[in-house]
C-alpha cells in the first residue's frame, strides 16, 4: 500500500468514529476489542499513520471485510461489512470477483510459464473464470454487478 494521504487518513477516522459510536462503543471498549493500546487506537481516530496490522484488528473489531480500511485509505467511500461466519471462518464478498480470478491466473501463468505469449495467457484466465462461473463460484455476467 502506498503511503495514505492525510486526507485519506481522516476520512477513515471519521468512519472508524461512526463505526464505534454505532456499536456503542466508549474508545476503550473500541481498543480493547480491536487488541489495540489505547494510544495505537486513537491515533487511527485521530487520522494519525498507523502499521497495517493495525487496520486488519479494525476490520475484524468492527465486522468489516478483510482489507476494508486499506480500501477506505485507497478511495472507497465506506467500509465493506463482513460476511457470515461459518465453522469459525469468516466470508466476505469479493467485490469484482472475475477479475479477481483473471489477475490470479494471470500472475500463476507468468510465475510458472514466463514464455506464454499474451494471447494465450488472455485464454487461459477467460477459461477459468468461464469454469468458475459453471460451477457457481462467480455469478454469472448478469449477476455481477452486485457484488
Amino acid at each position: 500500500m502506498t503511503d495514505p494521504s492525510p486526507a485519506d487518513r481522516l476520512r477513515l477516522a471519521k468512519l472508524v468514529i461512526r463505526r464505534r459510536q454505532e456499536l456503542g462503543w466508549h474508545k476503550a471498549d473500541a481498543a480493547q476489542q480491536a487488541d489495540l493500546t489505547h494510544t495505537t487506537y486513537m491515533r487511527v481516530e485521530k487520522g494519525e499513520a498507523v502499521r497495517d496490522v493495525t487496520y486488519a484488528k479494525i476490520d475484524a473489531a468492527f465486522g468489516w471485510a478483510p482489507g476494508a480500511c486499506i480500501a477506505i485509505l485507497e478511495g472507497a467511500e465506506e467500509a465493506q461489512p463482513a460476511g457470515e461466519v461459518e465453522a469459525g471462518v469468516r466470508f466476505a464478498p469479493v467485490a469484482n470477483m472475475d477479475e479477481v480470478a483473471r489477475k490470479a491466473v494471470q500472475d500463476v501463468v507468468i510465475a510458472v510459464m514466463p514464455d506464454v505469449p499474451a494471447g494465450r495467457m488472455a485464454e487461459f484466465s477467460e477459461a477459468v473464470v468461464e469454469m468458475l462461473r459453471e460451477r457457481g463460484v462467480i455469478p454469472l455476467k448478469d449477476d455481477s454487478a452486485t457484488p
